[in-house]
């Protein structure tokens, strides 16, 4: 019996938990009374990060993208750039809201409404740094929870600003699609940190990583790839179990020393 090609597998990731469905049902529901949508990116993808039903969803009301974790990535010129610790690109961002706001703001005016708070949505993958945005808009008051791995925020919650920019905010669950939209989606994903640990096996997801950036690994880590890139590289770093090379320990390296971005600013999309 012939051997699963690897991307094959990578498409086996159990990627669609209950969790996951009872987030996209609410955010439907709550999409109804919302006034505009955030939607963030990973920088380092994109494409791969972003979700192509939300515009429809959303029907007709304004969506800004923006892609956070700038910071790991080349420059973008195509989307607003932003990084949670720098006000500058914050500043751009309630800028951006301001102005989509307007007009939703000057009809509740028409109608008498008056300091109606902007009704904002924060949509994205798992860990793109919803929750980060969040508490960069409130002053860093630490409303939102944030850790840095998929799947901390499990519900929805409003947050006000309590500045000057009149705005509450919902941050929600990752959203995640039942079904993938590319071939290597899966992996982007996996590598940059946006599914849970227990969705993909991390040392397929690692060697296919290193395969994928081989120019950015064997100038990082000085070795050649060959056929089993992670035991060449658990040999440069010493790491051996049972007078073996720990393929396990290996993958952990990568995907850490990737995702925090040591290997270089890159973009996989």
């Amino acid at each position: 019996m012939e051997e699963e090609e690897p991307q094959k597998k990578l498409n086996k990731f159990n990627w669609y938990p209950g969790h996951i469905a009872k987030a996209e049902r609410q955010l439907k529901e709550k999409l109804k009374v919302i006034d505009l949508v955030i939607e963030l990116l990973d920088a380092r993808i994109p494409e791969a990060s972003r979700h192509k039903d939300l515009k429809e969803w959303a029907n007709n009301k304004p969506v800004i993208t923006v892609i956070n974790k700038a910071d790991l990535a080349p420059p973008n010129d195509n989307y607003i750039s932003i990084n949670s610790k720098d006000k500058a690109t914050l500043k751009q961002l309630i800028h951006e809201i301001e102005k989509a706001s307007k007009p939703i703001l000057d009809k509740y005016l028409k109608h008498g409404v008056i300091g109606r708070a902007t009704k904002v949505m924060v949509v994205g993958y798992p860990n793109v740094g919803k929750s980060s945005l969040i508490n960069a808009l409130t002053k860093n008051k630490k409303k939102a929870k944030v850790a840095d791995k998929a799947g901390v925020t499990r519900q929805q919650q409003w947050i006000d600003t309590k500045s000057k920019l009149n705005i509450k905010l919902l941050d929600t669950p990752g959203i995640i699609p039942a079904k993938f939209y590319s071939e290597d989606q899966a992996l982007k994903l996996a590598l940059c940190n946006c599914l849970g640990d227990k969705a993909f096996d991390h040392v397929l997801v690692a060697k296919e990583g290193m395969y994928l950036l081989e120019e950015h690994v064997t100038k990082f880590y000085k070795i050649e790839l060959g056929d089993d890139p992670l035991s060449a590289l658990a040999v440069c770093k010493s790491m051996i179990r049972n007078g073996q090379p720990d393929a396990e320990r290996a993958a952990g390296l990568f995907l850490q020393d990737f995702r925090e971005g040591k290997l270089g600013k890159i973009s996989l999309d």
